[in-house]
């Protein structure tokens, strides 16, 4: 990444977290430990590689309709995820997609540490 910002001026390393780091969703605590950590990486990592021109961000998205929901195996995490789908319309894979674009398309000098994109309806 290093070489690469010499190279070009600047480099993005943009990890994927979740809002899951941010707040507390019962039946969740692996997984918001897990991005929890991805977020505080990133802080580090960019304080690390920032001075070198590599850009770090992390974003955090709230729900996103993938295959990640076929493998919670929680009684109330399920239970929640399916409510959920009456109550709100998740964020697609090409919302992130399109964000994460938007971050690596930013002038070399802005530095966007972390964003967060929620499905509008999505509460916390």
């Amino acid at each position: 990444m290093v070489r690469a910002a010499g190279d070009r001026g600047v480099a993005d390393l943009i990890n994927t977290s979740s809002i899951a780091a941010q707040s507390i969703f019962p039946n969740f605590a692996v997984y918001s430990g897990t991005k929890a950590y991805v977020t505080h990486l990133s802080r580090h990592l960019r304080a690390e590689l920032g001075p070198k021109n590599v850009r770090v961000s992390v974003i955090e998205p709230g729900i996103v309709g993938t295959e990640l929901q076929s493998h919670v195996t929680d009684r109330g995490a399920l239970a929640w995820l399916e409510g959920s789908k009456e109550t709100m319309q998740w964020l697609t894979p090409q919302d992130v997609a399109e964000t994460i674009g938007f971050l690596a398309a930013l002038p070399p000098r802005v530095n966007l540490q972390q964003l967060t994109i929620m499905p509008t309806a999505q509460t916390s």
